[in-house]
């Protein structure tokens, strides 16, 4: 993800709205819930919450 999506995507999480990301290399994707420097808290769809490098995450849609 570039620097600029993930700032406008945590300014979008701040103001209640839900935002989706995937992480490639673990296949696991999860709603973010907040952010925190250079990373994203993510309740993924397993259950867990993970915190993941920006960098690392690709935005996605849900209908």
């Amino acid at each position: 993800m570039r620097h600029d999506r993930f700032e406008n995507l945590c300014k979008e999480v701040e103001t209640g709205k839900s935002n989706f990301v995937s992480h490639p290399s673990t296949h696991e994707q999860g709603r973010v819930l907040s952010c925190s420097i250079d990373h994203l808290v993510v309740d993924t769809d397993g259950g867990s919450r993970c915190c993941w490098d920006y960098h690392e995450c690709e935005e996605i849609s849900r209908g």
